[in-house]
């Protein structure tokens, strides 16, 4: 399974700006959806399942389907996390700037 398309599925749902209005929609039906939707390890984790599914049964690859999930799941939460912290500093240093000039 190929963990970098499961990474851009999880940021396309989880913060692109192309989904904004439908999962802003699907926020305000449930609780649930709402903190699904915030969720990139239960978003990779769904992803996984899904894109585990397909290459078994659509493309014929055999491979642990069992596996595949959990590995999407830490591998998205590991990289939106890394994207929050790269983003946080950025931040900061913008108004470290500003404040300066």
């Amino acid at each position: 399974m190929n963990l970098i398309a499961c990474l851009g599925i999880v940021w396309i749902i989880k913060d692109s700006y192309i989904l904004e209005k439908p999962r802003n929609k699907l926020k305000l039906k449930s609780k649930f959806l709402k903190e699904l939707l915030n969720c990139s390890l239960c978003i990779g984790f769904w992803v996984g399942v899904l894109l585990s599914f397909f290459e078994y049964f659509h493309l014929g690859i055999e491979g642990n389907i069992f596996y595949n999930p959990f590995a999407s799941s830490a591998f998205c939460w590991f990289f939106d996390s890394v994207l929050d912290v790269v983003q946080e500093m950025y931040v900061k240093l913008k108004t470290e700037r500003e404040k300066n000039n």
